[in-house]
């Protein structure tokens, strides 16, 4: 994880102080506590710096940012779990290797293909020959990168945190493909690599209306259009139906543990779940095989410790739950794992329904893996702290997003991931994350009404509008506020081999949201057939809950969508 920077001006021949000038320092700097360094170099047309901090997670040792060579200068914000050697990368780090792999793509002089490798990740790269500044991000948008200019349009600034004022106006980078800004031309294109998204030509529009340009599109791309489904009947569905035959609609006495009983009995529902379980331990596995066996408070002597270096966003919901129990099988059996679980509801002694389901489910997993140290960690907020780091620091983090819904969750993340608890600070590097799971598995209540509505094709299209807006609606806010504590998040529902095998299943294969069905049994049924399997029965059907009225920050009677006047400059 890192914080990456780039200011572009055409005014000067020295631009070296500009990022201290725009008050961006400060906030790049926390991104990545282990270096910080920065570049500076000149055209005839332009003046360019470069910096970035690291947060050493990859290699035998940290790789300083910014890189450079006699031909480029690269920053670059990421975490890649497969497509390199895995040898190679556990001693050199991913930021080489990617380094490498991108001026490859570039010296092709086609389209650049970033397909092959897998992760999280954005960067900004100077072609020195030609001069030519590329930025992008991983087709699911799950690090951030803004794009910003002044009233004069002299200046463009890449970043990944910027701060509210007057002079920059910033949008985030669309995740559509690899950009390429021409220094002496003055012209954007898009080196396109994967396409599979409707929304590509709506989020390139928002892009030009912003910088009042064209940007020029390879010839090739036409509208995609989203797949069709027949919704015919397979072994699968025929088995939940039988499930509910006998039920009418709205009976909550429904028997959990008969159904999800049933479900294990059945050998192609059997084969899903073991599948997902193999594809989400791989993926959780290179989260946690990939970082260096140093906590926060040891790493900088490089002092091997038997503290926590992972932790995890616990609500104690079944999207967490399960990847605890999957982080239990990888973490070193002798270093605790840290549970972070945030309580706003000052009023009722901090117990929020997250605080109660997440104090069950811990004592679920104690159960469970009894050899395993737990540290559930119990952070409080006040109204008074609250509005006060609101006001300071988290606002920033959360522009350019500006609603609500965006104030709610990007708080409450930013307290959780800070790890502060009653008597306990969470020393772990990386935080793992159940973002991704309701959208994949169809954990929404809209889900449900789409489904009551107009059966399978109404389910199945608002799981591919969710799928398709994701990287546009929080992933950038998230990695903003939580990589402000020097940790970076890491999201296994989002490695792009679960991602292909679970949008490979018919719907009814990710959730069943039958009215036939209660609530916390149906939707995202795959998932919590997983957990059931895994032991934590009572976590499989605990019902939904969006974490800003689980951790009681929200007000209900608000409009999460409206602009939020606790947001506004």
């Amino acid at each position: 994880m890192c914080g990456i920077f780039c200011v572009l001006n055409s005014f000067c021949n020295n631009c070296d102080n500009l990022i201290s000038q725009l008050k961006f320092e400060s906030n790049v700097k926390r991104r990545g506590p282990d270096s910080f360094d920065f570049r500076v170099t000149s055209t005839e047309e332009s003046s360019l710096a470069l910096a970035a901090s690291v947060l050493w997670l990859q290699g035998a040792s940290p790789t300083t940012q910014p890189l450079e060579d006699t031909d480029s200068i690269f920053c670059y914000n990421g975490d890649i779990f497969w497509g390199f050697d895995p040898n190679v990368q556990k001693t050199e780090g991913d930021t080489k290797l990617f380094h490498t792999l991108l001026k490859q793509e570039i010296a092709l002089n086609s389209f650049i293909d970033l397909g092959k490798i897998h992760g999280p990740y954005a960067f900004i790269f100077y072609d020195k020959n030609n001069k030519k500044l590329y930025f992008g991000r991983d087709m699911f948008g799950r690090r951030s990168l803004l794009l910003g200019q002044n009233k004069e349009k002299d200046t463009l600034v890449l970043t990944s945190v910027a701060k509210r004022q007057s002079e920059f106006r910033f949008i985030e980078v669309p995740s559509v493909g690899v950009f390429c800004f021409d220094i002496q031309e003055r012209k954007f294109n898009i080196e396109f690599w994967q396409h599979k998204n409707k929304n590509f030509y709506s989020k390139l529009k928002e892009l030009e209306v912003f910088l009042d340009t064209e940007i020029q599109t390879p010839s090739h791309i036409s509208e995609s259009e989203l797949l069709t489904h027949n919704f015919e009947d397979n072994s699968n569905l025929i088995l939940l139906k039988s499930l509910t035959e006998n039920v009418r609609p709205g009976d909550v006495n429904t028997d959990s543990d008969g159904v999800f009983e049933t479900l294990l009995n059945s050998y192609t529902w059997v084969h899903n779940i073991n599948n997902l379980k193999n594809f989400l331990e791989k993926a959780v596995y290179s989260r946690i095989f990939s970082q260096p066996e140093y906590c926060k408070d040891c790493v900088a002597n490089r002092l091997k410790c038997k503290h926590a270096t992972t932790g995890i966003l616990f609500s104690g919901g079944v999207d967490c739950a399960i990847l605890a129990a999957l982080c239990h099988k990888y973490v070193d059996k002798s270093k605790p794992i840290d549970l972070l679980n945030v309580s706003f509801d000052e009023a009722n002694n901090y117990q929020s329904p997250d605080r109660v389901t997440g104090l069950e489910t811990y004592k679920e997993l104690k159960a469970c893996y009894p050899n395993r140290s737990w540290n559930f960690v119990q952070i409080n907020v006040s109204k008074e702290t609250l509005n006060e780091e609101r006001e300071k620091h988290i606002a920033d983090l959360i522009y350019p997003l500006n609603t609500i819904l965006d104030d709610s969750l990007g708080c409450a993340l930013w307290f959780a991931s800070k790890g502060t608890g009653e008597t306990y600070t969470s020393p772990a590097r990386i935080l793992i994350v159940g973002m991704g799971a309701d959208e994949l598995f169809g954990g929404y209540h809209r889900h449900r009404m789409g489904f009551m509505r107009y059966s399978w094709q109404g389910l199945q299209e608002l799981l591919d509008e969710d799928w398709m807006n994701l990287p546009y609606r929080n992933l950038g806010r998230d990695d903003r506020v939580v990589s402000d504590h020097g940790r970076q998040l890491r999201t296994p529902y989002l490695d792009e081999k679960v991602v292909e095998f679970v949008n490979s299943l018919e719907c009814w294969e990710k959730s069943y949201p039958s009215c036939r069905l209660p609530l916390g049994v149906g939707e995202k049924i795959l998932l919590r057939s997983l957990a059931y399997q895994l032991g934590l029965k009572n976590a499989a059907v605990l019902k939904k809950r969006a974490l800003q009225f689980g951790s009681r920050i929200a007000n209900p009677k608000e409009n999460a969508h409206e602009v939020s006047p606790r947001l506004v400059f």
